[in-house]
C-alpha cells in the first residue's frame, strides 16, 4: 500500500528540459504535456491517499522528474545529488517535502556523505528488501555506496553493471517492479541482459513479463490491484492487459505520456512513492 505520493508541477519552461530525444523533429507541446502531467497527478490522488504537489521552478525545466532526486527504504530517505549537473538544485523543495512525511525518521544529504557520488532515482528499484541500483552515465559507484551505507538496516543494497556503457538512461527504462514477485522488462538484448543480471546476483527467480518496446516497460504500481501503463504501444499493452489483468486480476490505467517521453520522461519519473 501506498500512503504518500510527492509529484512535482510541471515548469513552462519544460521544452528545454535535458533530453536524447531530437526535439528538432517533434517539438513538446507545452500545453499537452501539462494536461498529461495533471491526468497523471489525478491518479495518483485517486490512489494514493496523500499527495504532496510541490510547486515548479522555471529554472529547472526537468523538475517534474521528482523521482531522480531522492530514494526512499522504509523510514529512511537519501536526497541524491543528480547525474547531470543542470538538475542538481531541484532537489531542495523536494527535500522539504520529505519532512512533511510523518513516517520518515531519517534524511540523508548524499553531497554530506561524499561530494564525488552522483546518482539518479531512476536507476534505482526496490523489489522487496533488494534495492537494485543501476551504474550508469547518471549514477556512478561512490552514489551506490552511499545508499548501501544509509539502507544498510533495511534493505540488501545490489549493484548493476549492465548498463554503465550503455546509451540507456536509466535502470527504470527497461525493468520495473509489478510486486515483489513480478517485473516488466523490454524484451531487446539490454533488457535482457538486465534482467539476467538481476537474477543472477539477487538469486531470486523473478517472474518476468516482457514487452517488446522499451517505453511501456516503465509501468507505475499503486498497490498490488492497480498498475499504470503507458498508452500508444498497442502490442506491449495487449501483453500487459493479458499477464496483468487477464491472468493475475490487476486493474490497468493506461495513460497517454507522448510529451514527457520526448523529455526521456516514463511513468515512474513523475513521482516518489512512500508506503
Amino acid at each position: 500500500m501506498i500512503s504518500y505520493a510527492i509529484c512535482r508541477d510541471l515548469p513552462q519552461s519544460f521544452s528545454n528540459c535535458v533530453t536524447a530525444v531530437d526535439l528538432s523533429q517533434s517539438a513538446i507541446d507545452i500545453t499537452l504535456a501539462r494536461q498529461q502531467h495533471d491526468d497523471y497527478v489525478k491518479v495518483l490522488k485517486e490512489h494514493v491517499e496523500n499527495v504532496i504537489q510541490v510547486s515548479a521552478d522555471e529554472d529547472h525545466p526537468d523538475c517534474c522528474f521528482v523521482e531522480d532526486t531522492c530514494v526512499v527504504v522504509k523510514d529512511t530517505a537519501v536526497v541524491n545529488q543528480l547525474g547531470h549537473v543542470s538538475r542538481q538544485k531541484e532537489i531542495g523543495p523536494n527535500a522539504e517535502a520529505l519532512k512533511q512525511v510523518p513516517t520518515l525518521k531519517t534524511i540523508v544529504y548524499m553531497k554530506d556523505m561524499d561530494e564525488e557520488a552522483t546518482l539518479d532515482g531512476g536507476d534505482c528499484m526496490l523489489v522487496g528488501d533488494h534495492l537494485y541500483v543501476g551504474l550508469s552515465a547518471r549514477t556512478n559507484e561512490q552514489g551506490a555506496k552511499v545508499l548501501e551505507k544509509a539502507f544498510s538496516s533495511s534493505c540488501k543494497v545490489v549493484t548493476i553493471t549492465a548498463l554503465k556503457d550503455s546509451p540507456t538512461l536509466h535502470l527504470k527504462c527497461l525493468v520495473t517492479q509489478v510486486n515483489e514477485d513480478t517485473l516488466v522488462a523490454c524484451s531487446n538484448p539490454a533488457g535482457k541482459e538486465l534482467i539476467q543480471e538481476i537474477k543472477q546476483k539477487s538469486g531470486i527467480d523473478y517472474s518476468v513479463i516482457f514487452v517488446p518496446d522499451s517505453v511501456p516497460a516503465n509501468i507505475l504500481a499503486l498497490g498490488s490491484d492497480f498498475v499504470v501503463i503507458q498508452k500508444n504501444f498497442p502490442e506491449s499493452e495487449r501483453i500487459l492487459v493479458e499477464e496483468l489483468t487477464e491472468k493475475r486480476g490487476i486493474q490497468l490505467k493506461a495513460l497517454d505520456m507522448s510529451e514527457l517521453i520526448k523529455a526521456d520522461g516514463a511513468l515512474t519519473c513523475c513521482s516518489v512513492l512512500i508506503p
